[in-house]
């Protein structure tokens, strides 16, 4: 059990959090023609559009409201009203995703109602569902305002009462916002590799996967999860949630189509993932391929040929309580000691961590405690980069934003491939950039450059 130290701080001195609006739009870009529109000013909006477009590299479809001073005074239902007339009269979406902001939470508008007095004095839009979540940004972190998105889906399409008809061959898939595209993409290979077919909520994979479309643009999101999957989620054979913050919403679920779930608090070690094997072996009835047990193999040679170069180091770690639950593990399977262990803010997961302490706070406590105690590694967002440099160690990039390097949706960190490349990005960090093996000179080296050839 890990002891919780509260943050007592007045202001975060370098913000590691990111707040709940962004991370519930990122939930809603896993889903196909969607719109995720923002309650708040402008600026809020376009700041999370930005966050998105520097991490992933592609264009973002995000609305805002566009609240003034007098909207915000006087009231926004108007806002509202107009805002879901001009997306759906123009980009005909599947679905809307409406987030709520610190400035609407704190005016004290009720999304719930405003959803409902539209839809009822609209019907001729009664296809685009609009999915209402209040995520404000002084309360949680982009994990909350993610897990709330999957929940507020669950809560407004699946239906309440259990499916008399099954799809035997379905898996359901809960993502937690932990998991890159990549690792979407290889959860997705592995199901299918046991002949059932995966629905993964929400499904980055097919969203921002980094994939070139060859129809014309679209202002929706072009990929992902479609929301009859999510009306069927009901008539799966099983249900599969990894991230401990998707707990809620797979709760639910459960509650509506009474199928077996299993949880995952993650699948970024040999353990998990063999569970993970194991568990689609059995719900399938197939013995486990063979090209799954030779990705095995290799990693388990990888743990070998690492094993020297991690063993016994120390990290400090500043990022979501998923992730914090995810690289913990890893680390302890590998004799990796996380010293430093800081999160943005408190979640229940994080008092089961195998760490003495987890400290709610910022990049800045991340730089005075690895400091203290002299660790040999970081592993947070790019925002730590800075901090990396004057520490003179190495940065394991994990979590978002990812913006001073290509590529990190395609990374994968999960599966035995995926865990196998993390083990080798440590060890060459490691070994390369901070205890970097200078060539070897024999003494018995001899100058011959003196010495004349006759030919």
């Amino acid at each position: 059990m890990a002891q919780i130290i509260p943050n007592k701080k007045a202001l975060a001195e370098q913000p590691l959090k990111v707040g709940q609006p962004l991370g519930a739009a990122l939930a809603f870009l896993g889903t196909d023609q969607a719109m995720p529109l923002m309650h708040a000013a402008q600026g809020c909006s376009a700041f999370a559009k930005v966050f998105l477009i520097q991490h992933f590299h592609e264009p973002i479809p995000m609305q805002s409201t566009a609240m003034d001073p007098i909207s915000t005074v006087m009231g926004s239902d108007e806002n509202l009203v107009q805002a879901f007339t001009n997306i759906c009269k123009t980009h005909r979406p599947k679905l809307i995703g409406l987030l709520t902001s610190g400035l609407t939470e704190a005016q004290g508008c009720d999304i719930e109602h405003a959803v409902k007095v539209f839809q009822e004095s609209h019907p001729n839009y009664k296809h685009t569902a609009i999915i209402p979540v209040n995520t404000p940004d002084f309360y949680g972190s982009l994990e909350t305002g993610y897990a709330s998105a999957v929940e507020a889906m669950i809560k407004h399409l699946v239906p309440t009462k259990a499916p008399s008809s099954a799809r035997r061959k379905r898996i359901n898939i809960l993502a937690s916002h932990m998991l890159t595209p990549a690792d979407v993409d290889l959860l997705k290979q592995y199901v299918e590799a046991f002949g059932l077919t995966p629905v993964v909520i929400p499904d980055l994979s097919l969203s921002l996967d980094g994939f070139l479309a060859t129809q014309d643009f679209s202002s929706l999101s072009q990929g992902g999860c479609t929301v009859t999957q999510i009306k069927t989620l009901g008539q799966g054979l099983a249900t599969i949630v990894v991230g401990r913050s998707l707990e809620r919403a797979a709760n639910m679920l459960l509650e509506r189509s009474q199928i077996p779930t299993e949880i995952f608090p993650h699948i970024h070690t040999l353990e998990q993932t063999d569970r993970l094997i194991m568990l689609l072996s059995k719900i399938s009835g197939r013995k486990v391929p063979d090209s799954i047990t030779r990705s095995r193999g290799q990693l388990c040679d990888a743990l070998i040929d690492s094993h020297t170069q991690l063993g016994g180091k120390t990290a400090a770690l500043a990022m979501e309580a998923d992730h914090l639950t995810a690289f913990s593990a890893l680390f302890a399977s590998v004799n990796i000691t996380p010293s430093v262990v800081i999160a943005p803010c408190n979640q229940p997961q994080l008092a089961s961590l195998a760490v003495d302490e987890v400290k709610i706070g910022d990049l800045y406590d991340l730089q005075q405690q690895a400091q203290q105690h002299d660790v040999d590694l970081l592993v947070s967002n790019s925002h730590a980069n800075s901090i990396a440099k004057q520490l003179n160690i190495p940065l394991l990039r994990v979590g978002i934003p990812i913006h001073d390097h290509f590529g990190s949706f395609a990374k994968s960190f999960i599966g035995y491939a995926g865990i196998r490349a993390t083990l080798f990005e440590l060890s060459n960090l490691l070994r390369h950039e901070v205890h970097s093996i200078p060539v070897y000179h024999s003494r018995f080296k001899q100058d011959l450059s003196q010495i004349q050839v006759q030919v």
